[in-house]
């Protein structure tokens, strides 16, 4: 079996587990694409001017998130495996995460979507005021979030969000943006469950060492912890109403309760498994290899 990993990163962990994992197991050829040099046309995708064969293959997308659904969508259309796939991109927009939430009766912060600059007094009004958390709806690793206290604030973020973007090439991504209630007792601390084809894997508390933000990648602490019965019960809810194969779910806590913040279907498992001692490369792979012969 092929597995294809089509990936905009230049090496990183996962790459290197993922090659780890391939050649331990041994009957599974990993090829690894960089999104970037990839044609995706309406008949296909191709490498230096081939055309990408998928015979006997399943597919793992690393990308932002428009180039992801177009090439879930194309795949899709074959009867190829993929993941993220058509359905789960709606996961790697945060307002369109909240909504789900929310719907599904999972608790999650008040957030607004901004859709003009002239509206922002209102959207303030309607979040209880500052300081409010705004965000990109689509990113990751902590990046474009932050704390904001007042309307200046929120909108030299999405000025300066707008010029990176101009400046970095990420033109070709949507831009959007939230305003998220800011749940101040909670502040630099988190919880991400690691879930794959339906199990919960398990659970780190994430720790920042300095803000809000907790994210390994910015030097955030992971230690494991416990799962209990009611981030069980709120995981497994959003597994089965969400559909996902595999995603990191983040949650944090206020009191007794939790409150879902976002479902990464392409989270990074560094801390993870060095948290847990869990192969996390390798359960993915095992289980792509299952779901290909099923």
């Amino acid at each position: 079996m092929k597995l294809y990993i089509f990936t905009g990163e230049n090496g990183g962990h996962r790459m290197e587990r993922f090659r780890e994992e391939a050649l331990k197991i041994g009957n599974i050829e990993l090829i690894i694409k960089d999104m970037h040099k990839i044609v995706i046309s309406n008949d296909g995708l191709y490498d230096g001017g081939e055309k990408i064969e998928f015979n006997d293959s399943v597919v793992w997308l690393f990308s932002n998130l428009t180039t992801v659904q177009s090439i879930a969508n194309f795949l899709s259309t074959k009867n190829i495996l993929s993941w993220p796939n058509d359905g789960a991109t709606v996961f790697a927009d945060k307002f369109d995460s909240s909504v789900f939430f929310f719907s599904n009766n999972i608790p999650t912060p008040k957030t607004v979507f901004i859709n003009s600059k002239n509206n922002i007094d209102n959207i303030i009004n309607y979040l209880g005021g500052f300081p409010v958390i705004i965000k990109k709806t689509i990113g990751s690793m902590g990046m474009f979030v932050e704390v904001v206290n007042n309307k200046e604030e929120v909108e030299k973020f999405i000025d300066d969000t707008f010029t990176r973007a101009g400046r970095s090439g990420m033109a070709f991504n949507r831009i959007k943006f939230i305003l998220q209630e800011f749940i101040k007792d909670v502040e630099g601390v988190d919880y991400r469950v690691l879930c794959l084809d339906g199990e919960i894997l398990g659970v780190i508390r994430r720790t920042a060492e300095s803000g809000f933000k907790s994210n390994i990648s910015l030097g955030g602490r992971a230690e494991k912890v416990e799962l209990d019965k009611k981030l069980e019960k709120y995981v497994k809810e959003i597994l089965k109403k969400g559909n996902i194969f595999y995603a990191g779910i983040d949650f944090i806590k206020k009191g007794d309760d939790y409150i879902a913040i976002e479902v990464n279907t392409s989270a990074q498992f560094k801390g993870f498994e060095k948290a847990t001692g869990i192969n996390v490369a390798g359960k993915i792979i095992q289980k792509l290899i299952e779901k290909r012969v099923n």
